[in-house]
């Protein structure tokens, strides 16, 4: 399949399709940076937890802005329609959410090592 052949869908005679080689490959590198910078979040607040810099009450209070934030960039990685918006938020939102997990079972984990150092 050849861009000539994308080329050839056009929206109006007014509407030229302009894209090339390289827009796509901006367009696609862009996409996976920033995906898997994002992938990484779990581990970040795993550390930041284990630091006692973050912890799953911070994550709850601040949820409803995490989740324009992952919208925001959800707007500007993604072509400008809602459905590739969508597709890429709801990953998003799902990955902080187990990241919010992931700091309650480190703060369990640090509440009884601390109740087992007592102990002793």
């Amino acid at each position: 399949m050849s861009i000539n052949f994308l080329a050839s869908f056009s929206v109006s005679s007014v509407v030229k399709n302009q894209f090339n080689i390289a827009s796509y490959v901006s367009m696609v590198k862009t996409s996976v940076i920033a995906s898997g910078l994002f992938f990484e979040l779990p581990v970040i607040i795993y550390f930041l937890t284990k630091l006692g810099l973050v912890g799953p009450s911070f994550l709850r209070k601040y949820r409803k802005y995490a989740i324009v934030i992952i919208l925001i960039v959800a707007a500007i990685v993604t072509p400008p329609d809602v459905v590739s918006q969508v597709t890429v938020s709801v990953p998003m939102l799902l990955i902080y959410e187990a990241s919010i997990w992931i700091s309650v079972i480190v703060e369990k984990n640090k509440l009884k090592n601390e109740q087992a150092s007592k102990r002793i």
